[in-house]
């Protein structure tokens, strides 16, 4: 009774834990009955994801690939629209900046430094590239996700796709080969897994990357393959889930040497794309837990289910088709941030209380289709129209005989019995086209009020005839995707400030050293500090140092035109204010109200300006004036000098 309950409670989770290893476990069959259900809870909006992306692909691939039905629209006017918001919403890496969390003290060289190194790994670990990806995921599948994580090890990280490049991969690779070679098991000829694991091992010894790299790396992860607790009703609140499971594909030679402690043999096997045809398949989904025909095949494709269980803060993996056993021992991070969940989800919109909304595919779909019908009807109209000629009936054929008169050309000559031609043969008469029929005005109507995009803005070609036209479409375009943008950029900020708590966690100082430069050396043995990191990094210190955000509007494309006007109207006044602050610090005054004043006007003309870029320095409080010391036998304070007189001598 006198032990504190949390040890206690963490003797339970440790023996628990520790049985885990058993062979047959029944916590393996428990997350394999969540996982089976999580699937069928979610089976028919993963189907509607496969059918999206193929409604957006726009390719038959039953059909010939050299003939026109290859493509299956006549127009497809979602790839093209999901282009132009793209570009509006997300065109360049955003520019983070972080604000220490406690304004009392003075941290600007170290919030600096937390901006730049998080800028810097975020850049190095290609975000624009996974970040565009993923807001192309949410508006063709209704969300997009990502996992960001600090790689070190590949034994201990948790499952990472887009690793950086190091020697890890090739050690397991290699490992995966001699265990195959030893259990001759792999159904390939033996002496061809000989000779590639030759080549491997002289691939490593040659190789010139790091033994072990780290550093941030950013997973994108495809919408159907995460999947979430079916308890958690609104897509905003998926941080609180209970859990989340990852659905990881990867070659058998590879889950070998990542799980050298598992018989790798009784795992369900498929073909290269067998796997993602048969999860959408819902005739094909029995056999996702059957050995599907894969022998024969060269390193085959297996399925490992990475659950993060944020009841017990603990990590599991399991391999589709082994029971009773854990691919792994269970774990927990090492370090994490703030927020438990690597996984960051990005919704196109959302409606309250549902978790997947519709995408931009979603709402576009019907209105292509009676597009693209209207125009194939107007295309085959005009196809049937051909110039013709109507024949009496007392004409036979025998009577029409064609002749060729050299240098003249061709000759028909009716035989008419001795009547008039014109009354045997007439032109015929022309189907005519109602362009009303046919209009597709009324569908780009509706096109534009649902996504958002005037045919000003959707157009490649045209250009507005004037600056005021340019101006009403680029507002009207800002108001319409400002939404979206918006979410981006919240969901771009919560990346950055985990990924920020990582860095602090994880990286010391010489790392740090070599993004931000060395101390720069002074004549007198002094240094200048080019970085400030803590020594002493720990989650209760880290989380309340420093809170990143976003710059409005710093993701999205440049609109010049209205750029410059912005900054034409605003460099008059901002140059008259800043004036003004050079005299008030030259007369010794307090320029902070004007200095705030100047940061609001910028903000009124454009939120975008980074007005502390141009604003003088402050000037550095006056030293204070050193007192004269006491004499012997004389108070200066009591016996105050008279000017001129010198000082008594004792």
């Amino acid at each position: 009774m006198n032990e504190p309950l949390p040890d206690a409670a963490q003797a339970v989770v440790s023996a628990n834990l520790a049985a885990t290893t058993d062979k047959d476990d029944p916590l393996v069959n428990t997350w394999f009955k969540r996982i089976d259900e999580a699937k069928k809870h979610w089976s028919r909006f993963h189907q509607r994801v496969d059918h999206n992306r193929t409604v957006v692909r726009g390719i038959d691939d039953e059909a010939e690939p050299n003939t026109s039905a290859y493509n299956k629209h006549r127009a497809n006017l979602i790839q093209s629209t999901i282009s132009v918001v793209l570009s509006r919403v997300y065109a360049k890496n955003p520019e983070m900046s972080g604000t220490p969390t406690n304004k009392s003290k003075n941290l600007k060289l170290f919030s600096d430094t937390v901006s730049k190194v998080t800028q810097t790994m975020l850049e190095d670990a290609k975000l624009k590239k996974k970040a565009k990806s993923t807001v192309r995921a949410a508006m063709t599948c209704s969300f997009g996700v990502v996992k960001v994580q600090y790689q070190r090890d590949l034994r201990t990280d948790p499952l990472i796709q887009q690793r950086i490049q190091d020697t890890q991969d090739n050690i397991v690779r290699i490992e995966g080969l001699m265990k195959d070679i030893e259990d001759d098991a792999g159904g390939c000829d033996l002496e061809a897994q000989k000779r590639e694991l030759e080549q491997a091992l002289d691939a490593l010894q040659a190789t010139p990357e790091v033994v072990a790299a780290e550093g941030l790396v950013i997973d994108r992860v495809r919408t159907e393959r995460l999947l979430v607790d079916p308890t958690v009703e609104d897509i905003w609140e998926y941080e609180s889930a209970d859990w989340l499971i990852e659905i990881v594909p990867m070659r058998k030679s590879k889950a070998t040497g990542t799980f050298p402690d598992l018989e790798m043999d009784k795992a369900t096997t498929y073909k290269v794309g067998e796997y993602a045809k048969l999860a959408n398949d819902q005739t094909s989904r029995p056999s996702l837990y059957k050995n599907s025909d894969a022998g024969g095949a060269d390193d085959p494709i297996i399925v490992a289910y990475e659950c993060w269980n944020k009841a017990d803060n603990t990590i599991y993996t399991l391999i589709d088709g082994i029971k009773g056993k854990f691919a792994r021992k269970p774990y927990q991070p090492a370090k994490v941030g703030e927020r438990w969940y690597p996984y960051f989800i990005l919704p196109f919109q959302s409606v309250d209380g549902t978790f997947a909304a519709q995408s931009l595919v979603d709402v576009l779909e019907r209105l292509q289709e009676e597009h693209n019908e209207t125009r194939d009807k107007f295309a085959k109209v005009r196809k049937t129209i051909k110039p013709h000629y109507t024949v009496s009936g007392d004409v036979k054929e025998k009577d029409i005989k064609r002749m060729t008169v050299p240098d003249v050309g061709e000759f028909i000559v009716v035989d008419t019995g001795g009547q008039a031609l014109n009354t045997m043969v007439q032109q015929g008469t022309q189907l005519t086209i109602d362009p009303a029929l046919f209009d597709t005005t009324y569908i780009r109507s509706d096109w534009e009020m649902v996504s958002g995009l005037q045919e000003a803005a959707r157009s490649v070609v045209s250009t507005p005839k004037t600056a005021t036209e340019a101006s009403i479409s680029d507002q009207s375009l800002a108001a319409r995707v400002s939404e979206f943008r918006d979410q981006v950029e919240d969901w771009l900020s919560e990346i950055a400030q985990f990924s920020s708590e990582l860095c602090l966690l994880n990286m010391e100082p010489a790392q740090v050293e070599q993004i931000m430069g060395a101390p720069e050396g002074e004549p007198d043995g002094a240094k200048n500090k080019t970085y400030e990191w803590p020594e002493n990094r720990t989650p209760e210190t880290v989380f309340n140092l420093i809170q990143m955000q976003i710059r409005a509007g710093s993701t999205a494309a440049p609109n010049k035109l209205q750029m410059q006007d912005s900054w034409a109207k605003a460099l008059p006044v901002l140059q008259q204010m800043i004036g003004t602050i050079r005299q008030i610090d030259a007369a010794g005054g307090d320029s902070t109200a004007e200095r705030e004043l100047v940061r609001e006007t910028a903000a009124r003309f454009d939120e975008t300006i980074d007005v502390d870029r141009f604003l003088p320095a402050k000037p550095l409080p006056p030293a204070p004036v050193p007192a004269l010391p006491d004499l012997p036998g004389l108070s200066m304070s009591s016996q105050p000098m008279q000017g001129g007189m010198p000082l008594p001598l004792q």
